[in-house]
């Protein structure tokens, strides 16, 4: 009996590995050439292919350790742990708020009825629509007003509201029967209670996968950063990744090496909470 063959499959696998080539390829060669001396990289057009791709040492790390700790050209002293540090401030104390106001909201358009609900809930989403640029000049000169450029609530409150957070919670509020609710109300409890020990809980998936696409928005955030930071004490990962693309182009190798390091909070991250993530993306919005 010949085996029937499944068309998706031959065409799935193939533009699988494509796409998995794509992604994996680039962070490949950043890695390996992060791990290059300047002379090998300069030397790189008289060697084949795989000497181009493959470092003559695996174990040649000063352009890691000169960016870390700031001996570099561009960095001019300045290290890049301590913008490291600054990101990690950022994004730690904003994922909070963040988190309170994305479920206190998502929960009030999810179980409440109030006049013009969907229209004010659209209208909430609409922001995900608006470019940050185009709101970016108001919202630097109310910090501006409040005396917060250079400092890390100036950095911070802007992003605390996420129409994204939202819109993630309700679909995953949306499916949990009303009954929960209603027990917990005839048994006497108030609706903090309610919320915080029925709902949040079945939500805690949804909840992981907002935190974590949350920390790598605001970790990956240049832009407005670059409005409110001109003090060099205050720079973020993005800023300085930007001054050595800018001042230190021709030294692939160091350039490479503050690439690397940079995204190793990120890796960490995913590789922790990657089951949460999938669980929480797989059932945003499934009804039951």
């Amino acid at each position: 009996m010949k085996k029937k063959i499944d068309l998706g499959v031959i065409i799935t696998w193939p533009l699988l590995f494509l796409f998995f080539t794509f992604i994996i390829v680039p962070f490949v060669m950043i890695v390996f050439t992060g791990l290059k001396s300047n002379p090998e990289i300069i030397d790189m057009p008289n060697r084949n292919i795989l000497h181009r791709i493959i470092p003559d040492s695996f174990l040649y790390f000063d352009n890691l350790k000169n960016v870390f700790v700031g001996k570099t050209v561009a960095q001019n002293g300045f290290p890049l742990y301590r913008s490291i540090f600054n990101s990690l401030i950022v994004v730690l104390i904003t994922l909070l708020p963040s988190l309170v106001l994305a479920l206190t909201a998502a929960y009030g358009f999810a179980k409440f009825q109030f006049p013009g609900k969907e229209i004010i809930y659209y209208l909430f989403l609409g922001m995900l629509m608006i470019p940050t640029e185009m709101t970016s000049i108001p919202l630097f000169l109310i910090v501006s007003k409040m005396r917060m450029v250079n400092t890390y609530p100036g950095l911070m409150v802007p992003s605390f509201m996420s129409a994204f957070g939202t819109f993630l919670l309700r679909a995953a509020m949306e499916p949990i029967p009303k009954s929960y609710i209603e027990a917990g109300r005839i048994d006497g409890a108030g609706e903090f209670w309610i919320f915080r020990r029925i709902i949040v809980p079945m939500v805690q998936s949804h909840i992981v996968t907002f935190l974590v696409i949350k920390s790598v928005w605001t970790w990956n955030d240049f832009f407005w950063p670059l409005l409110v930071v001109s003090e060099e004490r205050m720079r973020t990962v993005t800023l300085s990744l930007n001054r050595f693309v800018t001042d230190l182009i021709k030294y692939w190798g160091e350039v490479c090496a503050a690439v690397v390091i940079s995204i190793i909070p990120l890796l960490i991250i995913f590789i922790i909470f990657n089951a949460n993530i999938k669980t929480g993306l797989m059932n945003t919005g499934i009804k039951g």
